[in-house]
């Protein structure tokens, strides 16, 4: 677009910098990696906060700033109120569920369900639940490509090419390290992507003239703006309350803790940062309305106004947070499915007596297979039209989150809930969903070319129609788990099962403390001193080639904010072993 600075050579050299750091860090915790429970659970010790902090950079991506910064842009105000209906959804798992979890006392996510249900039952859990982390995560790699767009300015590297250029760099960073390393990294990450949005959002404000410039914006400030209403809102609710409660990501966080206590604080401290970081994150893209009235494509929105305020260097810092974001988010998303994969299936049904080192081995196979599939899927994103990619996410969601995830809720939570109720409910859940799915692509290809002058049209084919699917998909799979459990007989060694699975849940869990427990301290505070050491060295060299004093004190106040923290990470670590 004319009039966006380009990334500087500088920009690029900080972005190259910042993963060679994270990707040696990774690499380097790898050696603590002992056995599969180390790989796959960072050997269930990790502090509830540092498990937090990962889960919540699990779900925010770059993902996250293209789609809301299209639908700030779009629809202003709106776009923060739906974000924010994740934090009661997180509220409420956490009372309700996130105890339960933990006191089930399995490696992986769906592990539970041959110990509470049937061992078929659980191949089609793992078999139905993967289709749709892969529509996930091929939207948030979409979605880094969209950033990427905007820093690589060549017309020899097409869009197609940094698709697959950042799902195979995502491969790469994922199965380094496993579980440990993803939370450690996850850390940084949200150290730098905080850094970056506090300097972006003050600078953002005074470049269009100070709020009272902002409050000018006409038709910006409502709380729900067509075509979003009240009944969306209660569609994004829904979907969260069973996504983030039977999502197998968080799942793997809970099993990441010592004590179900701990597993609770995860899910309350979410809860929080839900509440507090969306207008800090998403309003610059609001703000970018004043000097940029006419974008053609909303989703740049936050970039170009990023690239505006901040200086050389710190747009480096920018770029290098929205990839840090999804790299989080797509690690500890192939770590948990190739757990799944790994222990639920091949350690089941193909080698029985697989040793750890074969685990590991196999789980990074599968890192690469999964996260292969899931890039494949980001390719194919860009020929779908007529939806945004929030319309995208949420019709994904509506079609398959119902099916795969209400019943491990129910009977994570019923003991009348049983395994013939459970496949009950998967089936007619995927069913009725696969259906609405189909037809609603169908409807939106044939008639998309009429929604710019077509509102309803264009409503009820996207809004209006997510949130009829999720309400009967809800009730589908409600009546036919109900139905199933009801009826359909089940053998005696279920029954015990069941009893045992129950009183397991009556008993609290607290895990036993390893005597060489590995305290994440060091490693963080050595990266975070590395890393402000680095953007120490390239605020001179951006003051010594463009003499901009501003830039200067504000890339060294960047500098210094991670070389303080860093420091006292490892003060902390002299102090304080490992704990929850």
């Amino acid at each position: 677009m004319e009039g966006i600075r380009q990334l500087h050579l500088i920009d690029f050299f900080v972005i190259g910098f910042y993963f060679t750091i994270i990707a040696v860090a990774g690499n380097y915790l790898s050696k603590y990696i002992k056995d599969a429970k180390d790989y796959f659970t960072a050997g269930g010790n990790l502090p509830w906060w540092l498990a937090g902090i990962s889960f919540w950079m699990t779900g925010f991506s770059a993902l996250s700033f293209v789609v809301y910064s299209e639908m700030i842009y779009k629809y202003g105000l709106t776009a923060i109120t739906i974000y924010i209906v994740g934090a009661p959804a997180l509220f409420i798992g956490g009372y309700f569920f996130a105890g339960k979890w933990r006191r089930a006392r399995q490696v992986s996510p769906i592990g539970f369900v041959e110990r509470r249900f049937s061992p078929s039952l659980k191949q089609i859990f793992i078999w139905t639940g993967i289709p749709l982390r892969v529509l996930d995560n091929g939207l948030r790699i979409y979605a880094t490509a969209v950033f990427l767009t905007v820093a690589i300015s060549n017309e020899s590297i097409t869009f197609t090419g940094l698709v697959w250029a950042t799902g195979i760099f995502m491969i790469f960073y994922s199965f380094l390290g496993g579980q440990f390393a993803v939370v450690i990294t996850d850390f940084v990450q949200f150290i730098l992507i905080f850094l970056v949005v506090s300097f972006v959002f003050p600078l953002a404000v005074n470049d269009v003239g100070g709020f009272s410039k902002i409050f000018e914006i006409p038709d910006k400030f409502a709380l729900l703006a067509p075509p979003y209403d009240i009944f969306q809102l209660v569609t994004v609710f829904l979907l969260l309350l069973i996504a983030y409660n039977a999502g197998w990501g968080l799942i793997q966080k809970y099993n990441c803790v010592r004590t179900d206590k701990d597993a609770k604080k995860v899910a309350y401290s979410l809860g929080v940062l839900n509440l507090i970081t969306p207008f800090l994150f998403f309003a610059p893209a609001l703000f970018a309305i004043i000097p940029f009235p006419e974008l053609e494509n909303p989703r740049f929105a936050y970039i170009y106004m990023g690239i505006k305020v901040l200086p050389v260097g710190l747009v480096g810092v920018l770029f290098s947070a929205m990839l840090s974001a999804t790299m989080s988010s797509l690690a500890s998303e192939y770590n948990t499915i190739s757990g799944v994969v790994t222990n639920d299936f091949y350690k089941k049904k193909i080698n029985k007596d697989a040793s750890d080192k074969q685990l590991i081995f196999v789980g990074r196979i599968n890192t690469i297979l999964i996260g292969l599939l899931t890039t494949l899927f980001a390719y194919s994103i860009q020929f779908m039209t007529g939806m945004n990619l929030f319309d995208i996410m949420i019709k994904a969601f509506t079609a398959f989150a119902p099916a795969i995830m209400l019943p491990l809720l129910a009977g994570l939570l019923f003991k009348k809930v049983n395994s013939k109720g459970a496949y009950a409910g998967i089936v007619a859940g995927f069913v009725s969903g696969s259906i609405f799915l189909l037809l609603n692509i169908i409807l939106v290809g044939m008639y998309n070319e009429q929604f710019v002058s077509n509102s309803q049209l264009n409503y009820w084919l996207n809004q209006g129609w997510s949130s009829g699917s999720i309400l009967l998909n809800i009730s589908i799979t409600s009546l036919a788990l109900y139905l199933g459990s009801k009826f359909g007989e089940i053998s005696d060694d279920e029954k015990r099962r069941t009893e045992e699975f129950f009183k397991l849940m009556d008993t609290p869990y607290v895990a036993e403390k390893k005597a060489t427990s590995i305290s994440p301290f060091p490693a963080i505070g050595i990266t975070l001193s590395v890393i402000g050491i680095g953007f120490a060295i390239t605020a001179f060299v951006v003051e010594y080639m463009f003499e901009r004093q501003d830039w200067l004190w504000l890339n060294l106040l960047a500098a210094l904010i991670f070389i303080l923290l860093g420091g006292s990470m490892w003060y902390f670590s002299k102090r304080k072993e490992f704990a929850g």
